[in-house]
């Protein structure tokens, strides 16, 4: 028997299921391109994935790395403008503590709203940046110390003039009796400072391993090695116990992350000696504040608190 078109009827009957199965595959495969685009697209998005490539002079994988930290309390918009051929351009925002990765041999423009006005400022390749608050609060790009996702970069490394280190000594009346305790200790110069001029014992904790050694072999150098020691470690997990003295030089976000460990771990009594930014929050702890001018007459403040 034979149908309308001259077909067996149960050929007839295959080539319909063929072609459904036909259209369907092809629906099928249509979705899965679009649960992948979504994905791919929900995945660019994802602050896990921070790699801005803004160069295509090179593999990626040998492209530098620049890295842009967000210390600031809130969100911070920004533009990336690179000028590459053709130029490329990317809006950027930046969550707090969040880190942006720029991949790119050539330096960029960050554009930026710091508060009052529109900014825009140079970084450069292999480098690590920070967006901080300064002392008018407003937003601005530091060199940082490190650029890794993992530990807090609480100040960009800025060397203290060893005569304001010997006011904030005076300041803080260092003496003999003192543990003082030095958070970002760079190159170790305060700490070196103290054990030389008043005898103290010290302790310098700096992110940075390469500053460790250079304070380690610096106090060799002044024979005051027996009287301090320099650990590599993130400060926000280090303990503060043994302060009597707590010698700072860091801006104000990272001063007001550290406060709640100054207030649960100093013992009442401890000082606490700060190069030019006041710590938030403790106005009630303010003792005194010092002015003195560097060798280059630049005025500094130095506050005193009391725990």
């Amino acid at each position: 028997m034979s149908d309308y078109f001259g077909l067996d009827p149960s050929q007839s009957v295959r080539r319909m299921s063929a072609r459904r199965y036909a259209v369907a595959a092809f629906i099928l495969i249509i979705a899965a391109a679009a649960g992948f685009l979504v994905f791919r697209s929900a995945l660019d998005k994802t602050p896990l994935d921070r790699t801005v490539y803004v160069t295509a002079q090179a593999p990626a994988r040998t492209v530098p790395r620049t890295t842009l930290r967000n210390v600031v309390p809130r969100d911070v918009n920004f533009t990336i403008e690179a000028a590459t051929r053709p130029p490329k351009t990317f809006a950027r925002k930046l969550e707090p503590g969040a880190v942006e990765i720029l991949a790119t041999d050539v330096p960029v423009e960050i554009v930026f709203f710091n508060g009052v006005r529109t900014v825009r400022q140079t970084v450069y390749p292999d480098r690590p940046y920070s967006f901080r608050l300064d002392e008018s609060d407003l937003v601005k790009i530091y060199p940082g110390s490190h650029g890794r996702q993992d530990e807090a970069d609480l100040a960009p490394y800025v060397p203290t003039p060893l005569e304001i280190i010997e006011k904030m000594l005076d300041t803080a009346a260092v003496t003999h009796n003192d543990v003082l305790y030095d958070i970002g200790c760079g190159d170790g110069r305060v700490v070196i400072a103290a054990a030389r001029l008043r005898g103290a014992r010290g302790v310098g904790i700096d992110i940075d391993p390469n500053l460790i050694e250079e304070s380690r072999r610096e106090a060799r150098r002044q024979g005051v090695d027996g009287l301090t020691r320099f650990i590599r470690m993130d400060a926000t997990q280090a303990g503060f116990t043994e302060a009597t003295v707590v010698a700072v030089y860091l801006l104000p976000e990272s001063l007001a992350l550290l406060r709640p460990k100054f207030e649960a771990e100093l013992r009442p009594g401890a000082r606490i000696v700060s190069h030019q930014y006041l710590i938030p929050g403790w106005e009630d702890k303010l003792v005194r504040t010092d002015l003195v001018e560097d060798a280059s007459g630049k005025s500094r403040k130095i506050h005193l608190y009391i725990r």
